[in-house]
């Protein structure tokens, strides 16, 4: 087996000092364009790999970010997965994206990991079950939180989200405009901020309109913000004696859910009745029904995660900054008459 090349062996086929390849390796700026190439010229001919785990203890850094979703399969988390990846990569950290699967247990084993590898930050979609594990991670591990809040005033960190109340606001009072007062509201788990921000949006609109939400409201849905909790929420709509004659989704996979079991039940939008989505799904502008959306600029997010975690690695006691992020109402085809 060949012996791996070393620097040594760079600064003597490119015919240059070991301090100029360790700066061309390490991209500094008082290295000149031309030299760059040099030296990185004799390293690609040479075949040589860098000893991470020897940088790591030398630079007190692994150039590495986790990044923690709780379902990989929602195209929010891939979107803002690939612009984070660009920006970060620029800055020649490495990304390992992580799902949960909304799993305390996977969750758990994911931060375990992370943490036993060093990883120079976190961006985190929390799952709201590991907060302890959490925080104590958060005292060395810069961090940034994406669309759910760790509930703790020792959490320092930044915390980009959607403008979850105001989305679900909106699109309540475009429901309570046509008529509607029967809402099914497809809500989230019970202990995530932003299913609870999403909740206390719908129940302002409706008690503005004189219907209050409480314990007594009876078209509620609580659930995951997952495909099969769409599906399983009109399952239990259909079984109602009273049926709605609209529904609010507040998770767009949640959306997908109930658009698959309300075609399964040949149940029409908006014939039979209406559904609006808090944001948007893939590719909408392909599909036959269009729920009526409150969709956000996800390049804007991903963008603002990115350059959110490399300034917290920079300067980790930086106070604690939040990003909201305002809806747009998009139009679609899922809105009529309530049905009498």
């Amino acid at each position: 087996m060949s012996k791996s090349a070393t620097i040594k062996d760079i600064a003597r086929e490119a015919n240059v000092s070991l301090a100029t390849v360790s700066r061309a390796l390490n991209h500094s700026s008082c290295v000149t364009d031309v030299m760059q190439k040099r030296v990185m010229d004799a390293a690609q001919k040479l075949g040589y790999v860098p000893n991470s785990a020897a940088k790591s203890l030398k630079t007190n850094s692994t150039f590495t970010i986790g990044f923690l979703v709780s379902d990989i399969s929602n195209s929010y988390h891939i979107s803002i997965a690939r612009i984070v990846e660009d920006i970060v990569s620029r800055h020649n950290y490495n990304l390992m994206l992580c799902s949960t699967g909304n799993s305390k247990e996977r969750e758990l084993d994911y931060l375990q990991m992370l943490m036993s590898k060093n990883v120079d930050g976190l961006i985190l979609n929390t799952t709201g079950l590991n907060d302890g594990f959490v925080l104590n991670m958060n005292r060395k591990t810069p961090m940034v939180l994406l669309n759910r809040r760790v509930i703790s005033s020792n959490f320092h960190g930044d915390f980009i989200d959607t403008n979850s109340y105001l989305g679900c606001y909106l699109l309540t009072k475009q429901l309570l405009a046509l008529g509607h007062r029967k809402i099914y509201v497809v809500r989230g788990p019970l202990h995530l901020s932003n299913s609870y921000e999403r909740f206390q949006g719908f129940a302002d609109a409706m008690n503005e309109a004189g219907i209050p939400v409480d314990d007594s409201y009876p078209f509620v849905y609580v659930g995951e913000f997952t495909q099969k909790s769409g599906v399983d929420s009109i399952v239990k709509m259909c079984a109602m004696k009273e049926r709605p004659t609209a529904i609010l989704s507040q998770n767009n996979m949640t959306t997908v859910g109930i658009l698959e079991e309300l075609h399964r039940k040949s149940l029409r939008i908006p014939e039979d009745i209406s559904l609006v989505s808090f944001d948007t799904i893939n590719n909408i502008d392909l599909m036959v029904t269009r729920p009526v959306s409150a969709s956000f600029d996800i390049s804007a997010i991903g963008e603002q995660v990115g350059h959110s975690i490399l300034s917290r690695i920079k300067n980790p006691t930086a106070p604690n900054l939040e990003y909201i992020f305002d809806p747009i109402i998009l139009s679609g085809n899922s809105l009529g008459l309530p049905k009498v």
